[in-house]
């Protein structure tokens, strides 16, 4: 049988893969990490899901474990609301290698006003136990003014009273450097003619496109961003005579062609005014190569690539895995802890009350087999929570990581109680030994 003339070389070594037992009936994988350094680790990744319980108010809500047949399958893939990279993230892969921090994110939510009726603004957030506290500032619709004048400046307007916003990154601050200082910029920016005149203004023209990077890099997908830009944009060509009108009014006419979005979630004490720089707010995940995340990859540079490709970078952080906003990270949490939503369910909020409910405990953990035979009970941390509002579900992600140089004979998943010690069983070790004698008299 014939074979392809160029196979891709192993670049990567690897290590024997031990056998691996899955004594639940939850969702698990097996996969192999290589670090910076060339070390391997055994990765074994669990996701288990539940039920919200319906929020009746008279008590704390316990969730309910779903049955095996309609557990949450592990995310293979980084799943988006939309357009992929163009819209909120809605769950990234379960496959990360190692999370030093905990992720708790809320997505697919939506802030719904106090008692039902329309305001233009009012608060939303959640608590997680003593680790987190966290509260936003949703308005309703709101747009720019369009200016009165060639050389008026935009005008935030009033928000229109509404009784609920999605809580998404669309709606936060930033996006791109909005279309129509694109199309002025670039009106001018490729001018061939010759005159003083065109020059000044492809100069004008360059000199802004570098002040202003075409999105922003820590929400490439909100909007408001590059209003006051626009702005600027038009004073400094507006003051350049121009040699070419009706280009000019061309551009003109794109720049009022679509409504401009002001950003609709706020931080809770900070109300978005215009401000150039806001921060970007939310409850979900950040996406990969946005500017929060993306400093912490590493430096993929030349050097990178002649003396390291393909295993991440020495000045890799990773924390990189983590994609939840800073103030969502926390330690592991263990189990048990009160989590309170507040305007986050309908029902909720027209009562004017919270939502609470107990994160569930559950005793999960990796049972270590090595060659010589001693067996070791590896925590499974829980380092991804996922409240998904339009599932209805609460998902707990769980991962186990062990160095390969520990020569890892099995490993089995299972629901041992938590606290289990190192144990070393004769019976097996002596097996183990034999195992390793006869295979040393083999070779």
């Amino acid at each position: 049988m014939s074979r392809p003339s160029h196979v891709f070389p192993a670049v990567i070594a690897s290590a024997p893969n031990p056998e691996v037992i899955n004594h639940t009936g939850w969702p698990a994988q097996y996969f192999q990490h290589v670090d910076p350094y060339g070390d391997i680790f055994h990765v074994v990744v669990a996701r288990v899901t539940y039920s919200l319980p319906a929020f009746t108010g008279k008590e704390i809500g316990l969730p309910t474990l779903l049955p095996p047949e309609k557990q949450t399958p592990l995310c293979e893939a980084d799943e988006f609301a939309g357009e992929i990279n163009a819209s909120s993230l809605i769950q990234e892969s379960d496959y990360a290698p190692y999370k030093p921090k905990c992720d708790v994110l809320l997505v697919n939510a939506t802030a719904y006003s106090p008692g039902g009726k329309p305001m233009g603004r009012w608060p939303v957030g959640f608590r997680f136990g003593n680790a987190i506290e966290k509260y936003l500032q949703v308005t309703g619709p709101r747009l720019y003014k369009q200016p009165l004048s060639a050389l008026g400046g935009y005008v935030l307007g009033e928000p229109a009273a509404c009784t609920s916003v999605p809580v998404c990154y669309e709606l936060a601050f930033g996006g791109p450097n909005l279309e129509a200082e694109a199309s002025i910029l670039n009106a001018y920016a490729e001018t061939k003619e010759p005159t003083e005149t065109a020059q000044a203004q492809a100069r004008a023209s360059r000199q802004l496109m570098d002040e202003l990077p075409a999105r922003y890099q820590a929400n490439p997908i909100g909007c408001g961003r590059g209003i006051k830009s626009i702005d600027r944009t038009r004073q400094s060509l507006a003051r350049i005579k121009t040699a070419s009108v009706p280009r000019q009014q061309q551009t003109q006419g794109q720049i009022e062609q679509k409504p401009l979005l002001a950003p609709q979630i706020e931080q809770f004490k900070n109300p978005y005014r215009g401000q150039r720089d806001y921060p970007v707010v939310g409850f979900g995940p950040i996406g990969r190569w946005w500017s929060p995340r993306m400093r912490l990859a590493g430096t993929h540079d030349t050097r990178w690539k002649q003396t390291q490709w393909p295993k991440s970078p020495l000045d890799h952080d990773y924390r990189y895995w983590n994609c939840a906003p800073e103030d969502q990270q926390i330690d592991y949490p263990q189990g048990g802890e009160e989590i309170v939503l507040a305007h986050l369910t309908r029902q909720s909020a027209m009562e004017g009350r919270a939502d609470r409910l107990i994160l569930p405990k559950q005793d999960l953990q990796l049972l270590v087999r090595l060659n010589v035979g001693v067996l070791m009970f590896a925590p499974m941390h829980i380092d991804t929570l996922i409240i998904d509002f339009k599932a209805n579900t609460l998902s707990v992600v769980r991962r186990a990581t062990v160095s390969a140089k520990t020569q890892v004979r099995q490993l089995e998943l299972g629901t041992w109680p938590a606290g289990t010690a190192m144990e070393l069983d004769e019976a097996d070790r002596q097996n183990a030994l034999a195992h390793v004698r006869e295979r040393e008299g083999r070779g």
